[in-house]
């Protein structure tokens, strides 16, 4: 019993540690392929002011997404280099990492945006699976 309750207590801390911002927001964000697991969708504002800027500048400014329930994970066709989609939700308070995150690198924490909806505005699916191995 009183394992169950310190599991249980443990589990509410966790949880209840990186609470969501009250301001519900629209993000049109644009995917980064960094060679890393590290966050990669950025405002259009932020790559243009910090792309050119030193090394990290950019990165640091990225940010992590996090599907509010199962049913709103992007599809295997989204999260192409320059992808732009429109995301509502909210960010959490402290940076961290989203939920079920996992990587065998060790990648900075950055801001979470919780999101609730999304609409592609462009997916460059198409363009990154072009074969060029029948070109002469």
């Amino acid at each position: 019993m009183k394992t169950t309750i310190a599991i249980l207590t443990t589990t509410l801390l966790i949880s209840c540690s990186n609470s969501l911002e009250e301001k519900e927001q629209t993000l049109e964000l644009s995917y980064i392929a960094w060679a890393c697991d590290c966050a990669n969708w950025a405002t259009s504002e932020d790559i243009q002011k910090y792309n050119d800027t030193e090394e990290d500048a950019l990165a640091e400014q990225s940010i992590f997404i996090e599907p509010a329930d199962k049913s709103l994970i992007l599809p295997d066709t989204l999260g192409y280099s320059m992808d732009i989609i429109k995301f509502t939700g909210h960010f959490y308070k402290k940076k961290g990492f989203p939920k079920e995150y996992s990587s065998q690198e060790k990648p900075d924490k950055a801001r979470v945006f919780r999101y609730t909806k999304y609409q592609v505005i462009r997916s460059n699916y198409r363009e990154s699976k072009i074969d060029t191995s029948a070109q002469p």
